[in-house]
């Protein structure tokens, strides 16, 4: 079934059709609100809040970008997460390991990863995420994020440059 489907599924009471784009979509919006928050723990519950916010508001979904709107959910529910916090974002804790598939190579790599973007500026960091990990176009992110097509590109330049400074100055060790 295609989402359009699926949405018309889930707004004609079809909860097999709500399971379905929660089952497709989940773990993308995971990643993202956890590489936007930091935090594994709040993470989850953003995710869980956004998938609760499109099925209350199912009935006014008129988008033609399924995963570009939860996306833009998601971010308006981590933006919500990062005004609320009084400090910078914690770092996110540590993988556990029992629980993980990963090899201690992978995690590293990604702990590391982590680190890297939780000291970029915000709106660099956002733009990162949603280009390289939901493989967004320069245009769905700026429409996105309601700016011009340039102003994203130009977040994303600096964010590259930044992250090349941060492995350049070794401000970050293992």
């Amino acid at each position: 079934m295609t989402d359009k489907e699926l949405v018309q599924g889930i707004q004609s009471g079809n909860r097999e059709a709500l399971e379905i784009i929660i089952e497709k979509y989940y773990n993308d919006i995971y990643r993202f609100c956890r590489y936007y928050t930091g935090d594994e723990t709040d993470s989850y519950d953003i995710t869980q809040d956004v998938f609760f916010r499109f099925i209350k508001y199912a009935e006014a979904y008129h988008h033609q970008n399924l995963k570009g709107y939860l996306i833009m959910i998601a971010r308006n529910l981590c933006m919500d997460y990062y005004k609320q916090q009084k400090e910078s974002f914690p770092f996110a804790e540590i993988p556990d390991l029992a629980r993980s598939d990963h090899t201690l190579q992978q995690l590293e790599d990604e702990l590391f990863l982590r680190e890297i973007l939780m000291k970029l500026p915000i709106q660099q960091r956002e733009v990162i995420l949603l280009r390289e990990y939901e493989e967004m176009k320069f245009h769905e992110i700026a429409k996105l994020l309601s700016c011009n097509l340039s102003t994203v590109k130009s977040r994303f330049r600096l964010g590259i440059l930044n992250i090349r400074k941060l492995l350049a100055e070794n401000k970050i060790l293992f």
